[in-house]
């Protein structure tokens, strides 16, 4: 009865369910098939006639799966999202201290610019972060 288990395992391929699920399908569905066997049908047909009446997963009302998986998607990207903006926070946070270096260090110390043109800098790297947070803000607002 090996067409039955890979019957199983090629509907319950994208959604696989435990396997103990997987092995009392199994069983229920052979146990089917002798039935029908018993009946008179030979092997071959016992087997299509059982594969037809289960069916295909799609004729199945799963709703909480489909929703579950939705859900699942949601909390990966935000989770993505929260690893972006923490990575421009810290990379803005750098280019920021850099620029501030030299602006009042390096450059003072050299005479070779006297104007601060580090908080242009600032302000400029500051959007990074800041768009991020923007599209963290709206995908959790779509949670709820």
């Amino acid at each position: 009865m090996k067409s039955i288990e890979q019957f199983i395992k090629r509907v319950f391929k994208h959604n696989p369910p435990k396997d103990q699920s997987i092995e009392q399908l199994v069983e229920m569905l052979e146990e089917k098939v002798e039935d029908l066997k018993e009946e008179g049908y030979d092997e071959e047909d016992a087997i299509d006639k059982t594969i037809k009446e289960f069916g295909d997963l799609e004729d199945y009302d799963l709703p909480d799966m489909e929703k579950e998986k939705r859900r699942h998607m949601r909390i990966k990207t935000i989770k993505h999202h929260r690893n972006t903006l923490l990575f421009s926070g810290i990379s803005s946070a750098l280019i920021i201290a850099l620029s501030l270096f030299l602006n009042f260090v390096l450059f003072r110390d050299l005479g070779v610019l006297s104007e601060p043109w580090s908080p242009v800098v600032a302000i400029g790297v500051l959007f990074w972060p800041l768009s991020l947070l923007y599209k963290l803000l709206n995908k959790k607002g779509d949670m709820s």
